[in-house]
């Protein structure tokens, strides 16, 4: 029987620009997390550990990212440690796996799997590596696994760096979803994907820190045992990321639903580890409903880890909406108020006459969400 624990696409190092003055703090927390995967592993006492592409952001991320970098991979000695360049990794010459501080201060425990051949970590255990040498490819960096032997008896492991070939256009390093079944393989560790997937045989963590809005069940670990060959693998997923992002969004109509929403919001998660956007619409105008959602605004920008929440969305479609200068959009914004005060438009925006107001509505906001963002 094996024991091990799967993670991939740390991303060390990443700028998390979006995040605005918390963007050193989020990269740190990175790094903290990293700490959290250690302690399970030890904690579990794990055979190994396998680091499934996109362990760093990019090539260029600065010395001290690298050093802190090894320092945790370090920590998870005497439990061996296999790394595969990803995507945003590559193993292409002068990159980040040749820097000194890399090279020279790495533990012999960690293993970068740089060639793409079975790799015997004992008699009971062979890795099936598949390292990514560029950034983008349209071919399956997994074709190469041979077939199972009819006299292996070792538990076979895929360690890949890609995306299951199950969209209808071609993805950057397609996987084949049956490989497993076609190379034998009794488990198959991938990265990419930042949201967690386990389909049989294969699996994808996610990223061990959620990095947008956009994904869904990120910030986890995989803890896996396979008892023997050919067994179905036990996958045990284990939260470790730190912040949680959420979006709330609705119809404000009256204070009460004011107070749901703050509820709501508070049972998220703790706000120093909230990373939270907001996206109301709030028909009208109502001195008092702005009051308390600036109030309500406030409060998360002093205790909310990072909030999305323009101040000028809190007054109503009717006059909370931002200044928009002269041009096109504001033709259209001022036809838009028009057809919201019962009057049919000549020039831009006459179409949505016959539109219903919440229709109306939306589309004002989203045009002052537009122009706020700086399209033309």
């Amino acid at each position: 029987m094996v024991k091990f624990l799967h993670s991939a696409d740390w991303h060390l190092g990443l700028k998390a620009t979006g995040l605005g003055d918390k963007a050193k703090e989020a990269r740190a927390k990175r790094f903290e997390t990293a700490d959290r995967v250690v302690d399970i592993a030890k904690n579990e006492s794990v055979d190994f550990i396998i680091l499934a592409g996109d362990t760093f952001d990019d090539h260029n991320v600065d010395d001290v990212v690298v050093k802190r970098a090894v320092d945790v991979l370090n920590r998870f000695s005497p439990a061996r440690v296999v790394v595969l360049p990803g995507t945003h990794d590559p193993l292409t010459a002068g990159g980040i796996w040749d820097r000194s501080q890399w090279r020279d201060r790495i533990g012999d425990h960690v293993h970068l799997l740089r060639d793409a051949r079975e790799i015997s970590l004992d008699d009971e255990v062979a890795f099936y590596p598949c390292p990514l040498k560029q950034k983008m490819s349209p071919l399956d960096p997994t074709e190469w696994i041979p077939r199972r032997g009819q006299e292996d008896g070792r538990i076979r492991i895929g360690v890949a760096h890609g995306a299951l070939d199950i969209l209808p256009q071609k993805p950057n390093f397609p996987i084949a979803p049956d490989r497993p079944e076609r190379a034998g393989l009794d488990y198959l560790a991938l990265g990419d994907w930042h949201s967690q997937l386990v389909k049989d045989r294969i699996a994808y963590p996610g990223t061990f820190e959620q990095t947008s809005f956009d994904e869904k069940d990120s910030g986890n670990i995989l803890l896996v045992e396979i008892r023997e060959t050919c067994a179905e693998p036990v996958i045990r997923p284990q939260k470790v990321g730190q912040l949680a992002w959420h979006t709330v969004s609705g119809d404000i109509h009256d204070i009460s639903d004011i107070e749901t929403m703050e509820r709501t919001i508070k049972a998220l998660a703790s706000l120093k580890d909230l990373a939270l956007a907001v996206d109301l619409r709030i028909p009208g105008t109502n001195p008092e409903i702005s009051g308390r959602l600036s109030t309500l605004r406030k409060e998360l920008v002093e205790d909310a880890f990072y909030l999305d929440w323009p101040e000028e969305t809190i007054t109503g479609s009717d006059t909370g909406v931002s200044h928009i200068p002269e041009g096109i959009l504001f033709r259209v914004d001022a036809a838009l108020s028009g057809i919201l005060a019962a009057q049919i438009p000549d020039g831009p925006g006459r179409q949505f006459a016959s539109r219903g107001k919440e229709e109306v509505e939306d589309a004002r906001l989203l045009l002052h969400r537009m122009s706020r963002e700086g399209f033309p």
